[in-house]
């Protein structure tokens, strides 16, 4: 990828974006905790919002993706997500800055994410051939996830400088840049090709159906539904633990959490490697059962050196999630023809993501009733139980990535 003008452009736009957008989500969480001091139930719905957005939009997004140019698309998302951000700095030094706004912030935040990730997922396939495209997903992922450590390394110190709310300026430069390297790309789309008559659910059924005709892709999406219950949950108290359980400071936080991009990265590299071995679909049913116990030391984790416990449960847990997420999004992309593919990614994302909105919010309202530990620890079980679902499926004998059309390759 590094040696192609256009790949290396479109790294250096997933890692500027990637920053600025883990800068934004951890100034965001120590906006609710420390300077508005909201509760717990308050706190789940604030992290529901934006995933909220892509429940309501994302079949809508998906069929609309499928009939238009998709770089354009994201370097417009990156500009929106840019300029909704700056409101909070503003609202801040205007001494006007409430929950209402920040519930605004993340929904609209979320809106332009939903248009952000189903063209750059209908994107990639079609600027990488298949079969580079798995290496080429690691090689993103893991410098996603390089990004995710520095994006809270750097706000850790930035919000005990600046505030949180001057720090969330920093995530608009990582957005700005983005948009930039994008734009540079020279490899040219193709016009969709567009019906005379529209019908819009007529083409939101398509994408429904070629997930639900798939015995991976539907399995996979339902189990990854219920996973991400508890991931949200886990997400949405994760932050309040830290701070007011474990009693860590804000700079110590972004530490603990730089732990998922070192996580992330370490993931990248041996998928690869491991999948190789012992084949697709059993390395990531195997990285799906560690990820439960990774969130469980997390919740295990205490007041002082107690973050370095739960630096290591970060790295465990979101390391087994990469590869997972690796493997099944390669396979998606690869078996889906590329007039579809922002359909297909969007019904995908409102599966699995509306679960996790509803994930943010109970966890919201149960950190409230029984504390945020325990609600670390319940998710932990659930991500468990998650990979259960999946061992009776055809996943498990996936073994390499097929070429388009070919279907499955089982272990032998």
């Amino acid at each position: 990828m590094f040696r192609n003008p256009d790949h290396r452009l479109l790294l250096i736009s997933v890692a500027s974006s990637q920053v600025g957008l883990q800068i934004a989500y951890f100034s965001v969480s120590i906006i609710a905790v420390v300077v508005l001091k909201l509760g717990e139930a308050q706190i789940g719905i604030l992290n529901a919002m934006d995933q909220i957005a892509l429940v309501v939009f994302g079949l809508l997004v998906g069929a609309w993706v499928d009939r238009m140019r998709r770089k354009p698309i994201i370097v417009v998302s990156e500009t929106v997500r840019a300029l909704v951000l700056l409101s909070v700095p503003v609202a801040w030094m205007l001494d006007s800055l409430v929950m209402w706004h920040m519930y605004a912030v993340m929904f609209l935040l979320g809106l332009a994410s939903v248009f952000f990730d189903v063209a750059q997922a209908s994107y990639i396939p079609m600027l990488i051939d298949n079969d580079r495209l798995a290496g080429a997903n690691s090689r993103i992922q893991g410098l996603r996830s390089a990004s995710d450590t520095g994006g809270p390394l750097a706000a850790g110190p930035l919000v005990s400088l600046l505030t949180a709310p001057i720090a969330i300026a920093a995530a608009v430069a990582g957005f700005a840049v983005s948009a930039f390297s994008l734009r540079r790309i020279r490899f040219q789309e193709a016009e969709p090709v567009r019906r005379e008559k529209p019908n819009l659910r007529a083409e939101i059924a398509q994408g429904v159906r070629f997930i639900l005709k798939d015995p991976i892709i539907r399995t996979v999406a339902f189990a990854s539904a219920w996973c991400n219950l508890s991931v949200g949950a886990f997400q949405a108290m994760l932050v309040v633990f830290l701070i007011r359980d474990a009693e860590q400071a804000s700079a110590v936080v972004g530490l603990i959490l730089a732990g998922s991009g070192i996580g992330g990265v370490l993931g990248a590299m041996l998928v690869g490697k491991i999948s190789a071995k012992a084949g697709m679909g059993p390395t990531a049913l195997v990285a799906l059962a560690l990820s439960g116990p990774g969130m469980a030391v997390v919740a295990a984790s205490g007041p002082g050196w107690g973050a370095a416990l739960a630096f290591l449960g970060q790295i465990l847990y979101v390391a087994s999630i990469v590869v997972f997420n690796v493997n099944v999004v390669s396979y998606r992309q690869a078996i889906t023809p590329d007039p579809i593919q922002g359909r297909v990614n969007a019904t995908q994302r409102v599966i699995t993501w509306g679960s996790m909105a509803v994930g943010s919010i109970l966890g919201g309202f149960a950190g409230e009733a029984i504390g945020a530990r325990y609600v670390l620890l319940i998710a932990a079980g659930m991500l468990f139980a998650g990979c259960l679902v999946l061992l009776r499926t055809p996943i498990r004998t996936l073994k390499e990535l097929p070429e388009e059309g070919t279907g499955l390759r089982e272990v032998h």
